[in-house]
C-alpha cells in the first residue's frame, strides 16, 4: 500500500555552490567535490535538492521525520539513483531524478512491506 508520494522541481539557476553542506551527506559532499566544472556541479546539486524535497514531502505522510543530510543518494551502476540512508525496515522507496535544460525534478513514492 502506497503511504506517502513527494514530488518537486526546481531551477537549477536558483541553486548555489555554498548551499552544497546543507544540503548534501558525507558522501555526496565527495561526489559533489569530484567534479571540475562548475555547471555540473550545479546540476548535482539541484537534482539532489529536488529528489530530497520529494522524498522529505513523501516521509511527511509517515511517522518518521528526517532532514536534507540525514538521505544519502547513490547512483547505481546503470546510473539511476539509489536511496542508501535512512533505511526503514518497513518501508520501500521508488524513487527518480531527471534533468532537463535548466530544471531538476525528484519524485518518491514510499509503499508499506
Amino acid at each position: 500500500m502506497i503511504v506517502g508520494t513527494g514530488i518537486d522541481i526546481l531551477k537549477v539557476s536558483r541553486i548555489k555552490p555554498e548551499h552544497s553542506r546543507r544540503i548534501l551527506s558525507d558522501i555526496e559532499i565527495k561526489v559533489f567535490d569530484s567534479f571540475p566544472l562548475e555547471q555540473r556541479k550545479l546540476e548535482y546539486l539541484a537534482g539532489r535538492f529536488a529528489l530530497k524535497e520529494a522524498i522529505i514531502k513523501a516521509i511527511g505522510n509517515t511517522q518518521y521525520k528526517i532532514g536534507m543530510r540525514d538521505i544519502t543518494i547513490i547512483n547505481d551502476e546503470t546510473g539511476m539513483p539509489k536511496l542508501i540512508s535512512p533505511s526503514f525496515p518497513d518501508l520501500h522507496f521508488s524513487i527518480s531524478l531527471s534533468h532537463e535544460h535548466d530544471y531538476a525534478a525528484g519524485i518518491c513514492i514510499i509503499e508499506n512491506v
